[in-house]
């Protein structure tokens, strides 16, 4: 998807204005079966807030033309405009997109 790169691993860091300064953190690995070359498909998994039984989602980063956004699962049929950070050592990669009073981010390793 991100020509040369080796980025396996996405942490998403979801900043929510809503009520108060909520946030949380999603972990996942690639999906090597599922993912094409324009999109990487990424089964997470909520680590903060701690939970007893904790939630899962679909985590999918697409790839059009110079376009970069993602889906996920719970906001079906949304899809958000990703703005690129890429490192100097390009062993990461860092993605974000603002909308209302979310920021997400999305740090691919």
């Amino acid at each position: 998807m991100f020509a040369g790169d080796d980025l396996d691993f996405v942490t998403l860091y979801w900043l929510s204005g809503w009520f108060g300064d909520n946030y949380e953190i999603w972990k996942g690995k690639i999906d090597l079966k599922a993912s094409t070359p324009d999109q990487a498909v990424f089964p997470i998994t909520l680590v903060w807030p701690l939970q007893e039984e904790p939630d899962s989602s679909l985590l999918v980063i697409h790839q059009r033309e110079a376009q970069i956004s993602f889906t996920v699962d719970w906001f079906p049929g949304e899809e958000f405009a990703l703005e690129v950070f890429r490192s100097d050592l390009k062993s990461s990669l860092i993605l974000m997109c603002t909308f209302e009073r979310e920021t997400v981010f999305l740090h691919l390793k």
